[in-house]
């Protein structure tokens, strides 16, 4: 009798360990506080620097950076660590990322340059936000240089620098910002967009990228795994949501459950949408993707403090910081196609693993390249002319989108597409909504006025390239 109690005593025990194995440890996110960073209208970027929050922002091309403790209480003034004086031309600094790293915090920073940035900046403060030496000049020139990212290894800093059609240039600096290297990640079915976040962890670079940043267009995150020389290991598409998917800036990893959690604006508009939270498990199954914050946000970044998760975040009338106590609860990951967000529809994820970690692009039969263009002419610009138009009620013009690579070259047969944001459809209409390009890489579209006045915007994609100009409709 004794032997068989200790035999089902046993099988219990098997049977318990066996559930506990194949089950994942969910967290669960609770609203704790919010608080209005006012010295900042775009770009919430918060870092932990052992003791405090420090939040970088930007107000009329300056960065400000202020100090928070764990309860989100503003510790001290801010300090203005870059602006426009830094440049090399005096340009409005357009956008930025930071990180903390073995007692520094690093910045990273575009300018505005001639509409997508032209300049990229590193530069090094010590704790008390005191610049440590000169400010280190990335690229010169050299557009387009908007919507970075920014990592560590713990030991180097890497500046990801978007290479449209293709993916991204990968600048490695020591802690005394010196140029170490640079590597090109992407390409053929690894192509991905800007508007990207990466973090480092078990000796590996994990990336998150949109397919593309064209307003409504992009239906895909995907997920890339590097090696140390940024190699890629393995590609996943981790999310799908036809046209709702925009820029993926925050991605964070619990330390205790190796969880990945990022958050997007989930919209069809520049301006982005509720503030979604996708959580995955240590092999990037989806265990949970639910609404984080109401309203439209977009531009999130995150960073997790002890049981606490902190999201910066930005919208048209304010910039917003948000803390999460995080809880953790046993559930089964989810690796299978459908997983159903909080107020939403249907949003799925598919992974496919590869053996072998190689430096050579992985086919990924799932996923198409953006380019469709002729190969031999890789496409990095892309110029509207006019840059900005102004018609009667019911007048046409034609516009001339032309797509271009290195040395000027013409891109031929490249899709180009054209969305008028969502008031604009009132007052304007294109045609056609998309084009290939000619043998002189242009395609030639025809915006008509409609009877109501006023402005509308009209946005041209192709390649992972965008342009915007402004239609005025008058009587």
């Amino acid at each position: 009798m004794r032997q068989t109690r200790i035999l089902t005593y046993s099988c219990l025990l098997i049977s318990l360990m066996i559930i506990i194995t194949t089950n994942a440890i969910a967290q669960t996110f609770t609203l704790k506080n919010t608080v209005t960073i006012d010295f900042g209208n775009v770009w919430c970027v918060p870092v932990y620097d052992g003791t405090n929050l420090v939040v970088s922002s930007e107000s009329d091309g300056t960065i400000r950076v202020g100090k928070f403790d764990l309860s989100l209480n503003q510790v001290g003034s801010t300090k203005t660590v870059a602006d426009s004086s830094d440049t090399a031309n005096n340009d409005t600094i357009a956008d930025h990322k930071h990180i903390f790293q073995n007692g520094y915090h690093y910045l990273v920073f575009s300018t505005a340059g001639g509409g997508q940035g032209g300049y990229l900046y590193l530069l090094k403060l010590d704790t008390d936000l005191n610049r440590v030496g000169s400010i280190t000049p990335v690229v010169n020139n050299d557009p387009p240089t908007n919507d970075m990212f920014l990592v560590g290894d713990g030991t180097y800093i890497y500046i990801g620098k978007f290479f449209p059609g293709t993916g991204h240039k990968v600048y490695k600096y020591d802690s005394n910002l010196n140029n170490l290297g640079t590597f090109t990640i992407g390409g053929a079915t690894n192509t991905h967009a800007n508007g990207a976040a990466a973090v480092y962890t078990n000796n590996q670079f994990h990336l998150v990228a949109p397919f593309t940043l064209a307003p409504g267009q992009n239906n895909e995150f995907y997920r890339f795994i590097f090696d140390n020389d940024w190699n890629i290991v393995n590609k996943a598409t981790i999310l799908s949501d036809k046209g709702m998917l925009s820029i993926v800036s925050a991605l964070s990893v619990e330390p205790s459950s190796q969880e990945f959690i990022i958050h997007y604006g989930r919209g069809s508009s520049d301006a982005g949408g509720p503030l979604y939270r996708a959580v995955y498990d240590s092999d990037w199954n989806l265990l949970s993707n639910t609404q984080a914050i109401d309203g439209t946000w977009t531009r999130p970044h995150s960073v997790i403090v002890n049981d606490t998760l902190y999201v910066g975040y930005d919208g048209s009338s304010s910039v917003q910081l948000s803390s999460f106590d995080i809880t953790s609860a046993i559930t089964t990951p989810t690796p299978s196609p459908s997983v159903t967000p909080t107020a939403s529809p249907t949003i799925t994820t598919t992974a496919t693993p590869f053996a072998t970690p190689t430096a050579t692009p992985i086919s990924t039969p799932s996923v198409t390249p953006i380019s469709t263009a002729t190969p031999g002419c890789v496409a990095t610009s892309i110029v509207v002319s006019p840059n900005k138009l102004t018609l009667s009620k019911k007048a046409s013009s034609e516009v001339t989108v032309k797509i271009t690579g290195n040395g000027n070259c013409p891109v031929e047969g490249e899709t180009v597409t054209a969305t008028i944001g969502a008031p604009g459809k009132k007052r304007i209409s294109v045609s056609p909504s998309s084009q290939s390009t000619n043998e002189n890489g242009q395609a030639i579209f025809t915006i008509t006025a409609r009877k109501k006045i006023g402005k509308a915007r009209v946005t041209f994609q192709a390649a992972g390239l965008t342009k915007s100009i402004t239609v005025t409709v008058k009587k």
